[in-house]
């Protein structure tokens, strides 16, 4: 009797942790699906505002190599959402793309101080998506994606972040001054500055 209960127990115990386990390795994977959707969309909402920059920057004529690096950073932007889409859809993955809507404050920022501080942020938003994409990849076992994420895009975004960085310090080292900007402008359009 004795034996027998010990057995029901161990068998319940067994049972019982695995599908706890496996609820656990099912809340990983949607987690770590929620985190992909997540990134996708940050990265083509980064190109867009990214766009919404350059297309200001050109039509007011004065930072012509400010419009062109914004240009390129939503074209980067652009290919890392096409790169962790095609990573995606080659998993047979369904991606769900929703609107990606810029709010009038993003839109009405005129000032390429201002424009190059949002971009920071949005650069640092995406990294941070992305580090916890990897994390949530590598709690759930999925390799392919922890070297997608590392070999793939993680050092052109840390390239981003990096430079963003090097971009506003480079602005408040020198008091946002309108003759830092125009040097900075000049040095965009030499491509003094590297492009990630």
């Amino acid at each position: 009797m004795v034996s027998s209960s010990i057995l029901v127990s161990t068998i319940l115990l067994v049972f019982f942790s695995t599908t706890i386990l496996c609820s656990e390795q099912r809340n990983v994977t949607a987690l770590l699906h929620d985190c992909y959707e997540k990134q996708i969309q940050m990265e083509f909402f980064a190109s867009n505002v990214y766009l919404t920059f350059a297309h200001r920057l050109a039509y007011d004529g004065v930072y012509h190599g400010f419009a062109d690096f914004f240009f390129e950073s939503a074209e980067e932007e652009r290919e890392h959402g096409k790169k962790f889409l095609d990573f995606h859809n080659v998993r047979n993955h369904v991606s769900h793309l929703r609107d990606i809507t810029i709010s009038e404050e993003l839109s009405s920022i005129i000032t390429v101080n201002e424009m190059l501080r949002k971009a920071k942020t949005l650069e640092d938003d995406v990294f941070s998506n992305m580090r916890t994409l990897h994390g949530y990849a590598v709690e759930a076992g999925h390799s392919e994606t922890v070297h997608f994420i590392e070999k793939v895009t993680l050092e052109e975004q840390t390239i981003a972040v990096k430079q963003m960085h090097d971009l506003v310090k480079r602005l408040d080292h020198n008091n946002n001054s309108t003759i830092l900007l125009q040097m900075m402008d000049q040095d965009l359009r030499k491509k003094k500055v590297k492009q990630p």
